[in-house]
């Protein structure tokens, strides 16, 4: 008999479905994120696990051959919460998910339409937090200028409006391209980029 008795009554939980505490793209986005359908998965748990980043060298890469300009390194070992997980679960997030398609029956969908496989992209690298608060005022700066662009212009002092109108929209595009320049920035130094991660088992 082991201590971890609890496991053999938990369900996979791969999703945050069952600890209320969910978490998208973990944590990189908040709970208005969430959408109205939680997905869950109804198998018993075999283990709990966590995504490790794996870490590796990255860079922008300014031709076939060139090598990587100004590389830089990530040491990894960035941690993801601890997941009770069912065997599908477990050989997903290792291997990802069986292509999109259907069973021989040709009547049930299986695999993953879209999106990325769950262990190729380390959040934490991906959205480091200067990158998550350039994000954010990019979309801010774009809903602004979506707002102008709808907003009705009134006949009385139409040339007035229009004028004052465009105004505050190229400051906001100027800025926006200020944002989208350090954005590029961090893309090509390789500060944000694409860690591959490792699912490993925890006690």
């Amino acid at each position: 008999m082991t201590g971890n008795t609890g496991l053999l009554t938990s369900r996979c939980d791969p999703f945050g479905a069952e600890n209320q505490r969910p978490q998208v793209l973990g944590g990189v986005y908040g709970e208005n994120m969430i959408g109205k359908i939680m997905w869950h998965c109804d198998r018993p748990a075999v283990g709990r696990y966590r995504m490790i980043c794996r870490g590796g060298d990255y860079g922008h890469r300014a031709q076939a051959d060139g090598g990587l300009i100004a590389a830089w390194h990530c040491d990894g070992g960035h941690k993801g919460q601890v997941m009770p997980l069912c065997t599908v679960h477990v050989r997903d997030f290792t291997v990802g998910p069986p292509k999109a398609g259907y069973t021989r029956d040709l009547k049930t969908p299986v695999g993953q339409i879209g999106g990325t496989v769950a262990n190729e992209l380390c959040p934490a690298c991906a959205y480091p937090p200067e990158a998550r608060t350039l994000t954010e005022v990019a979309d801010r700066l774009q809903a602004e200028m979506s707002a102008i662009m709808a907003a009705p212009i009134h006949a009385l002092g139409l040339m007035t409006e229009m004028a004052k109108m465009g105004e505050k929209f190229a400051r906001l595009e100027r800025e926006q391209d200020k944002v989208r320049a350090r954005l590029d920035e961090l893309y090509r130094t390789g500060r944000v980029h694409k860690c591959p991660l490792e699912l490993r088992e925890v006690s």
